[in-house]
């Protein structure tokens, strides 16, 4: 024991930085432990959401039937990640919630290791900005979610933490060992959610501006195309046409022949949406639903009889969301800002998540409507396969088994507060007013102002080169995903490395001046 402590002091000693950021972060570690526990007093097992099956069913194949299938929408990570935690003794759920609440507060160690890392006066702002991150809303809740959301949102700061490590070592040797803590947490996020390759542009040009390139071995780049080529294995081909053509649904070229019969019956359709442009964003759910499942159109049978036939509407799907791309291309681009507007203002989170009995409310419609096979709410919460089959009040006992509880309305509360400080984006009374009358806030102002001073001097080789790497990343989500905060999620680590740069680039102008000014006069 004795032998071990000291060779922890001689690592510490060895690497002063890492060792700052453990000592510096232990404030956010308490404030964020407190509020993770809060949650799990009376929340005690993972919320199971509309996504979590999709998730799921690769444990509960495994495990219940032997069956090894994994959903191509999501590959690869995360259902993997589920079985290990499906054999510890207990409930899966409520596993869940503890680890992943554990993950997110290891977090904080790579956000500190940036903030001492990358900035000047980093003591000035390692708490309050570690202590903003640990109490993030919309972060507490996802990693209570059986999604794979919360992994992808750390693994992100794990990676641009790795990337800081290595961009910055001068030691051609060091550097190329580094590069794996930035690489193997970058594969995580890129093999946890398809959407992680819109980060891969953003990387490409810092390794081509600092022509970081060369610091890479041969292993390091064959391992960079096998991880390339193994995330076009990920996603669901028919779910991103579907997604693409929701997005250029207002688009669609309604008098050019091709597939003309199709888009006479949706003409009123596309014209009441081509009407109100400026508000699709907050209002495609009509063309949402729709697009998902036109077989229940039975008002327009050509599009009811295409939904029988996958791959047919797939094809139709990629044809018109294409066509109206190549028409009107800056329009496309329009719907994508629009989106990612939306999601970025932290009031569209909905804080009601943190009330007791949200998740006892949810489930009980989904086990009313038996959308879950029995065998897999068994494994998940525990119940043994062949015992008998509860009834909804003891899933309800179990997920809420406070329902008064004092916890939740403080985190309500908290949320609400948290969100109206955070606001990005002025939305005025009516939130669907579209992105016209939407003006950012003096903090939405503040943030783009430190995102263009990010792109020089001492912090674009870092925060620069991340912050480019989550602007492209944010533009091509939303080119086909809909307006939802958890869209923006990973783009809030760097956000809130945003905050003090420009304050941090004014110490660090004193301080050069006054050194100057102190060698002047000796």
């Amino acid at each position: 024991m004795i032998c071990s402590m000291e060779k922890i002091r001689l690592f510490l000693r060895r690497h002063p930085l890492l060792r700052d950021a453990l000592l510096w972060v232990i404030p956010a570690l308490l404030i964020g432990a407190i509020l993770r526990m809060m949650i799990l007093s009376y929340s005690p097992y993972a919320y199971w959401g509309s996504d979590s099956r999709s998730y799921f069913s690769f444990a509960s194949g495994v495990l219940n039937k032997f069956y090894f299938s994994l959903v191509e929408k999501r590959r690869f990570l995360y259902p993997i990640f589920l079985v290990p935690v499906s054999l510890l003794p207990g409930a899966p759920l409520r596993w869940l919630a503890w680890i992943q609440a554990a993950l997110g507060l290891a977090t904080l160690l790579p956000l500190a290791y940036i903030i001492r890392k990358v900035f000047f006066a980093w003591k000035l702002w390692i708490i309050p900005i570690t202590v903003i991150f640990a109490g993030m809303p919309i972060l507490l809740w996802y990693e209570h979610e059986l999604l794979a959301e919360s992994v992808f949102f750390n693994s992100v700061v794990w990676a641009f933490a790795g990337w800081v490590a290595w961009i910055s070592e001068k030691d051609r040797a060091r550097a190329q060992r580094l590069w794996w803590w930035f690489f193997v947490p970058l594969a995580i996020l890129m093999l946890t959610k398809p959407s992680g390759r819109f980060l891969v542009p953003g990387i490409f040009v810092g390794l081509a501006i600092f022509g970081a390139w060369r610091l890479l071995t041969r292993r390091a780049v064959i391992a960079g195309v096998l991880l390339i080529l193994l995330t076009f294995k990920m996603g669901d081909d028919n779910q991103a046409v579907w997604l693409l053509y929701t997005s250029t649904f207002p688009l669609t070229q309604l008098d050019t022949p091709l597939h003309a019969e199709y888009k006479a019956e949706i003409r009123d359709m596309v014209e009441a949406a081509r009407k109100n442009l400026d508000t699709y964003a907050t209002e495609d759910g009509e063309a949402f639903l729709f697009l998902r499942t036109p077989r229940d159109q039975t008002a327009r049978p050509l599009w009811q009889e295409l939904g029988k036939h996958e791959d047919k509407l797939s094809k139709v799907y990629k044809d018109l969301a294409l066509e109206a791309i190549k028409a009107q291309p800056q329009l496309f681009a329009y719907i994508s800002l629009q989106r990612l507007i939306g999601s970025a203002n932290p009031a569209r989170f909905d804080g009601e998540r943190f009330d007791a009995s949200y998740f006892s409310n949810r489930f009980q419609r989904s086990f009313e409507q038996r959308r879950n096979t029995e065998e897999m709410i068994k494994l998940a919460f525990g119940i043994p396969r062949h015992a008998p089959y509860p009834p909804y009040e003891y899933f309800k006992q179990r997920i809420g088994p406070n329902p008064d509880s004092r916890a939740a309305i403080w985190l309500q509360s908290y949320t609400k507060h948290y969100q109206a400080a955070g606001a990005l984006v002025d939305e005025g009374a009516n939130k669907k007013a579209g992105i016209t009358n939407d003006r950012p806030t003096a903090l939405g102002w503040w943030i783009l102002a430190s995102a263009l001073v990010a792109m020089f001097g001492p912090y674009r080789r870092t925060l620069g080169i991340w912050t480019l790497a989550m602007a492209i990343y944010l533009f091509g989500v939303f080119l086909v995903g809909v307006l939802h905060p958890r869209y923006f999620g990973p783009a809030w680590p760097v956000l809130t490395l945003l905050l003090p740069v420009i304050l941090d680039c004014g110490l660090r102008a004193l301080a050069a001046a006054a050194t100057r000014r102190h060698q002047a006069h000796s």
